[in-house]
């Protein structure tokens, strides 16, 4: 890769992650009255729509790989995708017991989603199963992928910045503990585009983690536990 095609890459990451965080915010200022609303239907139907709206236009700079890699998936990528999961599904399971002995509480982004669970199950599926682990792929993954092309150097990056996105409305300092397991899952999910170099890789088994995640807390909820 020469320098003119790097930087190229370089400022189209940090146009995407500038729209990404600029349209979150703006879309939040435009829809705060229906994300306050207490009808559930219009506030799950704004949430919705302004994350639908945010990954419509992420899919637009990466439509002819999207559509190149959805021709070229194999289940040999599937394999590799979901063993790099399980591996950083175990880290962060066994880091989250370790960390919540010294932080005592879940991670501010944790207990935010697990009371919208609960509040809007609809939106959460849609929104949180589907729409969110396409457009993080994107963003923390691929827009990545072509500026750093070492291996672990990548794969430690990408999981530096999604394990710090989600710890954003931290409300204490021993919360960056939990970088540690958001960060292991980033890590394991670039590992698999990198090793894959088909972006439906790390999608699906985002797409998988989710909505077991999600599934066990309903099922949660329903049954009292």
């Amino acid at each position: 890769m020469n320098v003119q095609e790097k930087i190229k890459n370089i400022v189209k990451a940090l146009v995407i992650f500038g729209l990404y965080l600029s349209l979150s915010y703006l879309l939040s200022y435009a829809f705060k009255e229906a994300f306050a609303s207490k009808n559930a239907f219009i506030n799950s139907t704004s949430l919705i729509l302004a994350n639908l709206f945010i990954l419509l236009i992420i899919i637009a700079f990466y439509v002819p790989k999207l559509v190149k890699d959805s021709k070229s998936l194999t289940k040999d990528d599937l394999k590799i995708a979901y063993k790099n999961w399980l591996i950083g599904l175990a880290i962060m399971y066994f880091s989250n017991i370790i960390i919540l002995l010294i932080n005592k509480d879940l991670a501010t982004n944790e207990a935010f989603n697990r009371a919208l669970i609960e509040k809007m199950p609809i939106y959460a599926i849609l929104v949180m199963v589907i729409i969110v682990p396409i457009t993080e792929e994107l963003i923390f993954r691929l827009s990545l992928k072509d500026i750093v092309k070492n291996k672990y150097l990548y794969c430690l990056i990408s999981g530096l910045i999604f394990g710090l996105m989600h710890l954003t409305t931290a409300k204490s300092l021993t919360e960056i503990l939990f970088v540690i397991p958001y960060g292991a899952l980033g890590f394991f999910f670039a590992k698999s585009l990198f090793e894959t170099d088909n972006i439906y890789a790390p999608i699906m088994t985002h797409i998988t983690h989710n909505a077991l995640i999600i599934f066990f807390l309903i099922s949660s909820n329903l049954i009292g536990i």
